[in-house]
Protein backbone atom coordinates (compact mmCIF):
# COMPACT_ATOMS: atom_id res chain seq x y z
CA UNK A 1 0.00 0.00 0.00
CA UNK A 2 0.88 3.50 -1.06
CA UNK A 3 0.74 6.29 0.69
CA UNK A 4 0.68 9.81 0.17
CA UNK A 5 -0.49 13.40 1.11
CA UNK A 6 -3.87 14.40 -0.67
CA UNK A 7 -5.34 18.03 -0.26
CA UNK A 8 -9.01 17.41 0.46
CA UNK A 9 -11.19 19.80 -2.07
CA UNK A 10 -14.46 19.44 -0.07
CA UNK A 11 -14.13 22.39 1.90
CA UNK A 12 -12.56 26.05 2.23
CA UNK A 13 -9.56 24.63 4.53
CA UNK A 14 -8.19 22.52 2.15
CA UNK A 15 -6.88 19.69 5.07
CA UNK A 16 -3.99 17.65 4.08
CA UNK A 17 -4.82 14.36 4.36
CA UNK A 18 -2.90 10.80 3.98
CA UNK A 19 -4.57 8.31 1.73
CA UNK A 20 -3.27 5.35 1.95
CA UNK A 21 -3.82 3.70 -1.60
CA UNK A 22 -3.20 0.48 -3.59
CA UNK A 23 -0.86 0.28 -6.53
CA UNK A 24 -2.33 -2.56 -8.44
CA UNK A 25 -6.17 -2.02 -8.40
CA UNK A 26 -5.45 1.51 -7.38
CA UNK A 27 -8.29 1.86 -5.01
CA UNK A 28 -8.10 4.19 -2.37
CA UNK A 29 -8.47 3.57 1.53
CA UNK A 30 -10.47 5.96 3.54
CA UNK A 31 -9.96 4.28 6.80
CA UNK A 32 -7.23 6.20 7.31
CA UNK A 33 -9.21 9.49 7.08
CA UNK A 34 -9.94 11.71 10.41
CA UNK A 35 -12.13 14.33 8.55
CA UNK A 36 -15.60 12.52 8.16
CA UNK A 37 -17.33 15.20 5.57
CA UNK A 38 -13.95 14.12 3.71
CA UNK A 39 -14.46 10.21 3.72
CA UNK A 40 -18.36 10.68 3.24
CA UNK A 41 -17.70 12.76 -0.20
CA UNK A 42 -14.38 10.51 -1.05
CA UNK A 43 -17.01 7.49 -0.55
CA UNK A 44 -18.76 8.58 -3.43
CA UNK A 45 -15.62 7.71 -5.79
CA UNK A 46 -14.58 4.25 -4.77
CA UNK A 47 -16.04 2.70 -8.35
CA UNK A 48 -15.49 6.03 -10.38
CA UNK A 49 -13.06 3.98 -12.63
CA UNK A 50 -15.47 1.60 -13.61
CA UNK A 51 -18.06 4.42 -14.81
CA UNK A 52 -19.32 4.70 -18.35
CA UNK A 53 -18.88 7.82 -19.79
CA UNK A 54 -22.67 8.53 -20.24
CA UNK A 55 -24.83 11.59 -20.84
CA UNK A 56 -28.36 12.45 -20.34
CA UNK A 57 -30.67 14.37 -22.47
CA UNK A 58 -34.78 14.58 -21.16
CA UNK A 59 -34.07 11.29 -19.24
CA UNK A 60 -32.61 9.41 -21.97
CA UNK A 61 -28.63 8.64 -22.32
CA UNK A 62 -27.36 9.85 -25.30
CA UNK A 63 -23.46 10.00 -27.22
CA UNK A 64 -21.56 12.44 -25.05
CA UNK A 65 -20.53 14.48 -28.26
CA UNK A 66 -23.93 14.29 -29.10
CA UNK A 67 -24.85 15.98 -25.41
CA UNK A 68 -22.16 18.77 -26.08
CA UNK A 69 -23.74 19.73 -29.33
CA UNK A 70 -27.02 19.76 -28.14
CA UNK A 71 -25.72 22.32 -24.87
CA UNK A 72 -24.34 24.25 -27.55
CA UNK A 73 -27.29 24.96 -29.52
CA UNK A 74 -29.09 25.74 -26.26
CA UNK A 75 -26.30 28.21 -25.40
CA UNK A 76 -26.92 29.83 -29.10
CA UNK A 77 -30.21 30.13 -28.77
CA UNK A 78 -30.23 31.92 -25.48
CA UNK A 79 -30.42 35.64 -25.16
CA UNK A 80 -30.23 35.87 -21.62
CA UNK A 81 -28.57 32.91 -19.43
CA UNK A 82 -27.36 32.60 -16.06
CA UNK A 83 -24.77 30.50 -14.90
CA UNK A 84 -24.87 29.48 -10.99
CA UNK A 85 -23.40 26.70 -8.77
CA UNK A 86 -20.09 27.23 -10.23
CA UNK A 87 -18.40 24.45 -7.64
CA UNK A 88 -15.02 24.89 -9.98
CA UNK A 89 -11.20 25.21 -9.27
CA UNK A 90 -9.47 28.06 -10.79
CA UNK A 91 -9.25 26.13 -14.38
CA UNK A 92 -13.12 25.87 -14.63
CA UNK A 93 -13.53 29.52 -13.34
CA UNK A 94 -11.58 30.44 -15.91
CA UNK A 95 -13.32 29.01 -18.66
CA UNK A 96 -16.65 30.20 -16.91
CA UNK A 97 -15.69 33.48 -16.83
CA UNK A 98 -14.76 33.27 -20.71
CA UNK A 99 -17.76 31.60 -21.56
CA UNK A 100 -20.24 33.53 -19.72
CA UNK A 101 -18.43 36.35 -21.58
CA UNK A 102 -19.39 35.16 -24.82
CA UNK A 103 -22.92 33.99 -24.36
CA UNK A 104 -23.98 37.44 -22.35
CA UNK A 105 -24.70 35.13 -19.18
CA UNK A 106 -25.31 36.55 -15.46
CA UNK A 107 -22.69 34.64 -12.78
CA UNK A 108 -23.75 33.65 -9.68
CA UNK A 109 -21.95 31.29 -7.37
CA UNK A 110 -24.38 29.03 -5.00
CA UNK A 111 -22.97 30.78 -2.12
CA UNK A 112 -23.72 34.32 -4.03
CA UNK A 113 -25.94 35.48 -1.23
CA UNK A 114 -23.55 35.41 1.61
CA UNK A 115 -20.37 36.22 -0.28
CA UNK A 116 -22.35 39.22 -2.09
CA UNK A 117 -22.95 40.85 1.41
CA UNK A 118 -19.85 40.47 3.07
CA UNK A 119 -18.04 41.58 -0.19
CA UNK A 120 -20.41 44.71 0.42
CA UNK A 121 -19.04 44.85 4.30
CA UNK A 122 -16.06 45.08 2.86
CA UNK A 123 -16.39 47.63 0.68
CA UNK A 124 -18.18 49.89 2.86
CA UNK A 125 -16.04 49.14 6.21
CA UNK A 126 -13.12 48.11 5.60
CA UNK A 127 -10.90 44.85 6.99
CA UNK A 128 -9.31 43.32 9.39
CA UNK A 129 -8.62 39.74 8.34
CA UNK A 130 -6.10 37.29 9.26
CA UNK A 131 -4.86 34.20 7.83
CA UNK A 132 -4.45 30.68 9.13
CA UNK A 133 -0.67 30.71 8.75
CA UNK A 134 -1.28 34.25 11.52
CA UNK A 135 -3.47 32.17 13.61
CA UNK A 136 -1.27 29.04 13.52
CA UNK A 137 1.76 30.97 14.61
CA UNK A 138 0.45 34.04 16.96
CA UNK A 139 -3.03 33.46 18.06
CA UNK A 140 -4.12 32.27 21.65
CA UNK A 141 -7.49 32.32 21.37
CA UNK A 142 -9.94 31.35 18.95
CA UNK A 143 -13.62 32.98 19.23
CA UNK A 144 -16.09 30.77 17.05
CA UNK A 145 -18.82 33.46 16.39
CA UNK A 146 -22.41 31.76 15.39
CA UNK A 147 -23.29 28.08 15.05
CA UNK A 148 -22.69 24.94 12.42
CA UNK A 149 -18.88 25.14 13.43
CA UNK A 150 -18.49 21.51 14.69
CA UNK A 151 -17.72 19.98 10.86
CA UNK A 152 -14.89 22.39 10.65
CA UNK A 153 -13.96 22.77 14.02
CA UNK A 154 -11.80 19.85 14.34
CA UNK A 155 -10.22 20.19 10.94
CA UNK A 156 -9.24 23.79 12.56
CA UNK A 157 -7.93 22.58 15.60
CA UNK A 158 -5.61 20.41 13.07
CA UNK A 159 -4.50 22.85 11.08
CA UNK A 160 -3.37 25.67 13.54
CA UNK A 161 -2.39 23.21 16.67
CA UNK A 162 -0.16 20.87 15.55
CA UNK A 163 3.58 21.83 14.28
CA UNK A 164 6.51 20.44 16.42
CA UNK A 165 8.31 24.62 16.00
CA UNK A 166 5.02 26.18 16.88
CA UNK A 167 4.44 26.32 21.24
CA UNK A 168 1.62 28.75 21.33
CA UNK A 169 -0.66 27.70 23.55
CA UNK A 170 -4.58 28.15 22.01
CA UNK A 171 -8.07 28.04 23.47
CA UNK A 172 -11.41 27.78 21.92
CA UNK A 173 -14.45 29.78 22.69
CA UNK A 174 -17.74 29.78 21.44
CA UNK A 175 -19.81 32.65 21.48
CA UNK A 176 -23.29 32.85 20.56
CA UNK A 177 -23.61 29.06 19.54
CA UNK A 178 -26.68 28.75 21.36
CA UNK A 179 -28.88 31.62 20.21
CA UNK A 180 -31.92 30.89 18.51
CA UNK A 181 -31.76 33.66 15.51
CA UNK A 182 -29.45 35.82 13.69
CA UNK A 183 -31.06 38.58 15.30
CA UNK A 184 -29.87 37.36 18.95
CA UNK A 185 -26.33 36.75 17.51
CA UNK A 186 -26.00 40.59 15.58
CA UNK A 187 -28.20 42.04 19.17
CA UNK A 188 -25.85 40.42 21.26
CA UNK A 189 -22.60 41.77 19.13
CA UNK A 190 -23.92 45.25 19.04
CA UNK A 191 -24.32 44.80 23.03
CA UNK A 192 -20.62 43.64 22.94
CA UNK A 193 -19.16 46.59 20.56
CA UNK A 194 -21.05 48.73 22.45
CA UNK A 195 -19.53 48.01 26.28
CA UNK A 196 -15.89 47.52 24.79
CA UNK A 197 -16.66 51.71 23.34
CA UNK A 198 -17.44 52.96 26.84
CA UNK A 199 -16.74 50.09 29.60
CA UNK A 200 -19.51 51.68 31.88
CA UNK A 201 -21.82 50.66 29.44
CA UNK A 202 -25.29 49.88 32.04
CA UNK A 203 -27.59 47.93 29.62
CA UNK A 204 -24.04 45.58 28.94
CA UNK A 205 -25.72 41.77 29.04
CA UNK A 206 -24.42 39.62 32.03
CA UNK A 207 -23.46 37.03 28.86
CA UNK A 208 -20.60 39.56 27.31
CA UNK A 209 -19.31 41.47 30.48
CA UNK A 210 -18.34 37.36 31.18
CA UNK A 211 -16.89 37.42 27.47
CA UNK A 212 -15.38 40.11 27.70
CA UNK A 213 -13.47 39.55 30.72
CA UNK A 214 -11.81 35.96 29.34
CA UNK A 215 -10.85 37.67 26.69
CA UNK A 216 -8.70 40.45 28.71
CA UNK A 217 -5.69 37.47 29.45
CA UNK A 218 -5.00 36.88 25.84
CA UNK A 219 -2.87 38.60 23.46
CA UNK A 220 -4.01 38.06 20.01
CA UNK A 221 -7.54 36.79 19.30
CA UNK A 222 -8.99 35.54 16.31
CA UNK A 223 -12.80 35.87 15.70
CA UNK A 224 -14.04 32.63 13.59
CA UNK A 225 -17.18 32.64 11.35
CA UNK A 226 -18.80 31.58 8.55
CA UNK A 227 -21.00 33.76 6.56
CA UNK A 228 -22.76 30.84 4.98
CA UNK A 229 -24.33 29.68 8.16
CA UNK A 230 -25.96 33.31 8.00
CA UNK A 231 -26.94 34.39 4.41
CA UNK A 232 -29.42 36.50 4.83
CA UNK A 233 -27.35 38.92 7.63
CA UNK A 234 -24.31 38.40 6.65
CA UNK A 235 -23.44 42.35 6.21
CA UNK A 236 -24.78 42.91 9.24
CA UNK A 237 -22.49 40.46 11.40
CA UNK A 238 -19.76 41.29 9.70
CA UNK A 239 -20.34 45.34 10.08
CA UNK A 240 -19.85 44.27 13.76
CA UNK A 241 -17.59 42.33 14.17
CA UNK A 242 -15.10 44.82 12.38
CA UNK A 243 -16.30 47.10 14.81
CA UNK A 244 -15.60 44.74 17.29
CA UNK A 245 -12.45 43.98 16.22
CA UNK A 246 -11.16 47.22 15.48
CA UNK A 247 -11.70 48.39 18.86
CA UNK A 248 -10.00 45.26 20.46
CA UNK A 249 -6.85 45.98 18.28
CA UNK A 250 -6.39 49.13 20.79
CA UNK A 251 -4.88 46.71 23.22
CA UNK A 252 -4.86 43.44 21.95
CA UNK A 253 -3.69 42.25 18.55
CA UNK A 254 -6.16 40.16 16.38
CA UNK A 255 -8.25 39.65 13.13
CA UNK A 256 -11.25 37.79 11.26
CA UNK A 257 -10.86 34.22 10.13
CA UNK A 258 -13.90 33.66 7.56
CA UNK A 259 -14.94 29.86 6.85
CA UNK A 260 -16.74 30.31 3.59
CA UNK A 261 -15.48 29.43 0.24
CA UNK A 262 -16.64 25.63 0.21
CA UNK A 263 -17.69 24.02 -3.14
CA UNK A 264 -15.18 26.67 -4.79
CA UNK A 265 -16.93 30.14 -4.15
CA UNK A 266 -13.82 31.63 -2.94
CA UNK A 267 -12.03 30.67 -6.14
CA UNK A 268 -14.68 31.86 -8.72
CA UNK A 269 -14.95 34.95 -6.90
CA UNK A 270 -11.26 35.36 -6.85
CA UNK A 271 -10.96 34.35 -10.21
CA UNK A 272 -14.21 37.14 -11.38
CA UNK A 273 -12.59 39.70 -9.98
CA UNK A 274 -9.03 39.45 -11.39
CA UNK A 275 -10.46 38.69 -14.73
CA UNK A 276 -12.96 41.33 -14.29
CA UNK A 277 -12.35 43.47 -11.93
CA UNK A 278 -15.96 42.58 -10.59
CA UNK A 279 -17.02 40.35 -8.19
CA UNK A 280 -19.81 37.70 -8.60
CA UNK A 281 -23.48 38.42 -9.60
CA UNK A 282 -22.20 40.68 -12.56
CA UNK A 283 -23.96 40.21 -16.23
CA UNK A 284 -21.93 40.34 -19.46
CA UNK A 285 -23.92 42.25 -21.90
CA UNK A 286 -23.58 43.92 -25.36
CA UNK A 287 -22.97 47.13 -23.48
CA UNK A 288 -20.45 45.92 -21.07
CA UNK A 289 -20.10 44.07 -17.53
CA UNK A 290 -22.96 45.42 -14.85
CA UNK A 291 -22.58 44.33 -11.24
CA UNK A 292 -26.13 44.56 -9.42
CA UNK A 293 -25.49 42.27 -6.11
CA UNK A 294 -29.39 42.29 -5.58
CA UNK A 295 -30.60 42.00 -9.06
CA UNK A 296 -28.37 39.27 -10.35
CA UNK A 297 -29.17 36.90 -7.55
CA UNK A 298 -29.94 33.41 -9.13
CA UNK A 299 -31.98 32.41 -7.11
CA UNK A 300 -34.61 35.07 -7.46
CA UNK A 301 -33.95 35.26 -11.50
CA UNK A 302 -34.49 31.43 -11.72
CA UNK A 303 -37.64 31.70 -9.27
CA UNK A 304 -38.74 34.81 -11.38
CA UNK A 305 -37.93 33.27 -14.91
CA UNK A 306 -35.98 36.12 -16.00
CA UNK A 307 -33.34 33.83 -17.69
CA UNK A 308 -34.29 32.01 -20.60
CA UNK A 309 -31.43 29.55 -19.68
CA UNK A 310 -29.95 27.80 -16.38
CA UNK A 311 -26.52 26.44 -16.98
CA UNK A 312 -25.91 24.28 -13.48
CA UNK A 313 -22.35 23.83 -12.61
CA UNK A 314 -21.16 21.35 -9.57
CA UNK A 315 -18.47 19.55 -10.09
CA UNK A 316 -17.98 18.72 -6.25
CA UNK A 317 -21.19 18.20 -4.83
CA UNK A 318 -24.11 16.32 -6.01
CA UNK A 319 -26.82 18.05 -4.99
CA UNK A 320 -28.78 20.59 -7.16
CA UNK A 321 -31.80 22.62 -5.18
CA UNK A 322 -35.25 22.33 -6.19
CA UNK A 323 -35.46 25.68 -7.17
CA UNK A 324 -32.87 24.82 -9.94
CA UNK A 325 -34.66 21.32 -10.37
CA UNK A 326 -38.29 23.24 -10.74
CA UNK A 327 -37.35 25.56 -12.83
CA UNK A 328 -39.59 26.37 -16.14
CA UNK A 329 -36.52 27.87 -18.58
CA UNK A 330 -34.13 24.91 -20.33
CA UNK A 331 -31.28 23.54 -18.46
CA UNK A 332 -27.59 22.61 -18.67
CA UNK A 333 -26.40 20.37 -15.84
CA UNK A 334 -22.74 20.11 -15.86
CA UNK A 335 -20.90 18.26 -13.03
CA UNK A 336 -20.23 15.77 -10.23
CA UNK A 337 -21.17 12.07 -12.20
CA UNK A 338 -23.61 10.90 -9.68
CA UNK A 339 -26.11 13.89 -10.37
CA UNK A 340 -27.42 11.58 -12.92
CA UNK A 341 -28.57 9.01 -10.19
CA UNK A 342 -30.53 12.23 -8.79
CA UNK A 343 -32.04 13.19 -12.51
CA UNK A 344 -33.32 9.84 -13.02
CA UNK A 345 -35.27 10.12 -10.07
CA UNK A 346 -36.88 13.49 -11.45
CA UNK A 347 -39.67 13.98 -14.20
CA UNK A 348 -38.11 16.51 -15.52
CA UNK A 349 -38.11 17.84 -19.40
CA UNK A 350 -35.98 20.17 -21.55
CA UNK A 351 -32.59 19.39 -20.07
CA UNK A 352 -29.05 18.08 -20.68
CA UNK A 353 -26.55 16.86 -18.48
CA UNK A 354 -22.77 16.42 -19.00
CA UNK A 355 -20.90 14.67 -16.17
CA UNK A 356 -17.55 16.32 -15.90
CA UNK A 357 -13.87 15.35 -13.29
CA UNK A 358 -13.89 16.35 -9.97
CA UNK A 359 -10.86 18.12 -9.42
CA UNK A 360 -8.66 16.95 -7.00
CA UNK A 361 -10.57 13.11 -7.22
CA UNK A 362 -10.16 12.54 -11.07
CA UNK A 363 -8.62 15.26 -12.52
CA UNK A 364 -5.32 18.08 -11.68
CA UNK A 365 -6.23 21.81 -10.37
CA UNK A 366 -6.16 24.45 -8.22
CA UNK A 367 -8.22 25.82 -5.46
CA UNK A 368 -7.97 28.75 -3.46
CA UNK A 369 -8.11 28.47 0.67
CA UNK A 370 -10.73 30.36 3.18
CA UNK A 371 -8.11 32.91 3.61
CA UNK A 372 -7.53 33.92 0.43
CA UNK A 373 -3.70 33.32 0.88
CA UNK A 374 -2.82 30.45 -0.72
CA UNK A 375 -3.73 28.63 -4.30
CA UNK A 376 -3.70 24.94 -3.23
CA UNK A 377 -2.79 22.24 -5.82
CA UNK A 378 -4.93 19.25 -6.58
CA UNK A 379 -3.41 16.06 -7.58
CA UNK A 380 -5.76 13.55 -8.60
CA UNK A 381 -6.17 10.39 -7.18
CA UNK A 382 -7.91 7.89 -9.57
CA UNK A 383 -8.68 7.69 -13.53
CA UNK A 384 -11.94 7.87 -14.95
CA UNK A 385 -13.80 8.12 -18.19
CA UNK A 386 -14.69 12.04 -17.37
CA UNK A 387 -13.35 15.28 -19.50
CA UNK A 388 -12.17 18.19 -17.11
CA UNK A 389 -14.89 21.12 -17.13
CA UNK A 390 -12.39 23.03 -19.58
CA UNK A 391 -12.42 20.13 -21.96
CA UNK A 392 -15.82 20.33 -21.79
CA UNK A 393 -16.43 24.06 -22.12
CA UNK A 394 -13.94 24.42 -24.97
CA UNK A 395 -15.86 21.97 -27.12
CA UNK A 396 -19.08 24.16 -26.08
CA UNK A 397 -17.64 27.44 -27.16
Amino acid sequence: MNKLVWSCPFCSLMCDETITKDPQTKSVCLETLECDKSKNRLSEFINITKKALKSICNGEIINYDLAVLEASRMLKKSKNPIFCGLGVDVGGARSIVKLASKTNAIVDHKYGESMSKTTKSLQTKGVFFTSLSEVKSRADVLVFVGKDHHAKKNCLYKKVTINDDIDVKKRFINYGNNFDSSDDLIHSLQNLSAFQKNKNFSACSTYNRDFFEELSDFTYIALVWDPANYPEDADAIADVLLEIIRDLNNNHRGGILTLSGDDGAMTMQSVMSWMTGLPLRTAFTTRGLIHDSNKFASKKIIQDNTADLVVWVSCFDSNIPNYVINTKQPLIILGHYEISRFLQSKNLNNYVFLPVATPGIDVNGHLIRCDSVVTMPLKKLVDSPFPSLQNVVTRML
